[in-house]
């Protein structure tokens, strides 16, 4: 057995030793064993929104029902566990970990609280809260994994927010939840404790809320990962009083299958998979700063103080960031395999499909390659050197590329020297992997990021002079740009047909509607019902139960909505036929 694979099968016995799963009526055979999945479900990956007790404890807005009732996080679209066998939904994790390095989420709400090794535990996310679908056609219910989820992270997260709020106001829900919370520790001076304990991480919630606002509303099956990502940086710095960058770009989730045989990950292949060679395996030190950087943004923590910049003496940054559990479960996704057709779906037709694989070849291949080749799988495209008319919404990419920041306590010498936030995010992941394993970092750490730790200072700021609006401004200047950074991706199709809705920002409902020309796509669709449309390979249009939220592509002048235009991708759509959309569709469900 490799290290990869023995890594994949420890982290479910250690995480989870109940081996059960989450209840579907079909469970697409993708290379995991029960336990495997079970600890992809609910391993920590360091993500720490709150103390579970408190999470356990709050009451939702409004009621005096619990926040943490399945029930309820399953109208955000969280994937309900099975009874009786584990606490909460598919991808909230528990994290317990000393705390005493901490400052976010050192919290002490009652008198001798251990920060040590019986430290409280805290309630997270993991990866599968965004990489876990599941699909239903006619009663059947079909589980899907490393598919994007059908989830709606900003409503959760507001949610929480709103808990918190109305419980630190409303003298009776606070009497409740100290109650619940100190149970037999319920005095006098704990209660002076808890309160400020809760005021200090309510405070935190609400700079993040602050600093992510946008008008945009996500809805079900996006999220902008890259502006909370950037903000939660921005942040741990110091710098989130003096910075607006709206996480205003939601995307899709991606699908994680076969994404270790790419060299360029993310929609905009901004991060790279790095691999060591370690004995007769190696670790990928790519995947580990991708993925400290996403735990990071979601709830994780680290401490940023000033570092000498000379790499022998950086130290790198306490963090939260559970680096054994992620290399664990990234091992889990090079064995996943792509979803097969489901039995319970109509039948593929096979000789439609074979002329669909003529029109494939002849019209799609040359950007989306076949997994099995060697070489890598993914080609780039820089937005300026694309027709217009191929051209998607271009807010993920360029909200990546351009955002920017004071440097704060990452280049404590000049705190207020500009930098741009992606730099910063390079520099606070290098941190958090050097304060977890310093020498295996130190090796590594031009291979996978490159550079000196402190990042560089922008130059050139003209582009941000011009009198246009902050946001139109980034547009012009993400537009002309030749930076081969302001991409996106294309990448091998295997298991498509499960990771509707379609382009990089969910903005197609199906895939027969992407073989459209822009102009005859919806300009508008619900989403929210797992109800699947085999023929046209998406979310059936017109459902009703679960549809709750309405994509507009449009605002109610026709002009496009940033970060959710449908354009794009149409590679001579308009000159398609009919039939031979048909067949297309019909080959993607074969892959």
């Amino acid at each position: 057995m490799s290290v990869r694979t023995l890594a994949a099968s420890l982290i479910a016995a250690a995480v989870i030793a109940s081996g059960a799963s989450a209840h579907a009526d079909e469970t697409s055979s993708q290379g995991w064993t029960p336990a495997q999945r079970d600890g992809w479900y609910w391993g920590s990956q360091g993500s720490r929104l709150l103390p579970e007790k408190w999470f356990r404890a709050l009451e939702r807005a409004g009621s005096t029902e619990k926040l943490s009732d399945v029930k309820f996080l399953a109208s955000f679209g969280y994937l309900p566990p099975p009874a009786g066998k584990i606490r909460y939904p598919v991808g909230f994790a528990i994290d317990k970990q000393p705390d005493k390095d901490f400052e976010v989420t050192r919290l002490r709400w009652y008198a001798n609280q251990s920060g040590g090794s019986h430290a409280e535990p805290w309630i997270g996310m993991n990866c599968s809260a965004c990489h876990t679908a599941q699909l239903s056609y006619q009663g059947s219910s079909i589980r899907i994994d490393g598919a994007p989820s059908l989830t709606d992270f900003q409503s959760f997260v507001e949610a929480v927010d709103a808990s918190m709020k109305e419980t630190r106001e409303d003298s009776a829900k606070w009497t409740r939840f100290a109650k619940n919370v100190l149970g037999p520790q319920n005095s006098p001076a704990n209660r002076k404790l808890l309160g400020a304990a809760f005021d200090k991480m309510l405070a935190w919630q609400q700079d993040t809320a602050n600093l992510n606002a946008t008008p945009l509303r996500y809805g079900y099956g996006r999220v902008d990962a890259f502006g909370h990502i950037f903000n939660k940086v921005v942040m741990f710095a110091g710098s989130g009083k003096l910075v607006t960058n709206p996480s205003d770009a939601p995307v899709s989730f991606p699908f994680l299958w076969n994404i270790h045989r790419q060299t360029h990950v993310q929609w905009n292949g901004i991060a790279e998979n790095s691999k060591l060679k370690v004995g007769a395996d190696y670790v990928d030190y790519g995947a580990m700063g991708r993925n400290a950087g996403e735990a990071i943004g979601v709830f994780g923590e680290v401490v940023i103080k000033p570092q000498n910049s000379l790499i022998g003496t950086f130290e790198g940054y306490t963090s939260s960031v559970q680096l054994a559990n992620q290399d664990k479960m990234e091992s889990l996704v090079e064995i996943l395999q792509p979803p097969k057709w489901p039995a319970a779906f109509p039948p593929i037709d096979k000789e439609l499909a074979k002329t669909g694989r003529g029109l494939f070849v002849e019209k799609c291949s040359s950007c989306h390659f076949d997994t099995t080749k060697p070489e890598a799988t993914e080609t780039l495209h820089i937005l300026s050197a694309m027709d217009p008319k191929d051209r998607t919404d271009i807010w993920m990419a360029c909200n990546a590329f351009s955002s920017t920041m004071p440097s704060g306590m990452l280049s404590p010498s000049q705190p207020n020297s500009y930098v741009f936030v992606r730099d910063g995010l390079s520099d606070t992941v290098k941190g958090a992997l050097i304060g977890k394993k310093t020498e295996l970092a130190k090796v590594a750490l031009g291979k996978v990021f490159g550079g000196e730790p402190v990042p560089p200072i922008i130059v050139d700021k003209t582009w941000m002079n011009a009198l246009l609006s902050p946001k139109d401004q980034r547009r012009k200047f993400c537009e002309a740009s030749k930076d081969k950074l302001i991409r996106y991706k294309a990448r091998p199709l295997d298991g498509i047909w499960a990771t509707a809705p379609y382009l990089h920002n969910g903005s197609v409902p199906t895939l027969y509607d992407l073989l459209l020309p822009a102009k005859d796509r919806p300009a508008n669709f619900s989403m929210g019902g797992r109800e699947y449309d085999p023929k046209m390979v998406g979310f059936a249009k017109g459902q009703t139960d679960g549809n709750t939220f309405l994509y507009e592509t449009k605002d109610g002048d026709g002009k496009a909505v940033d970060g959710n235009s449908n354009v794009g991708h149409e590679y001579g759509a308009a000159a398609l036929k009919d039939p031979d959309r048909w067949a297309l569709v019909e080959y993607l469900k074969t892959l």
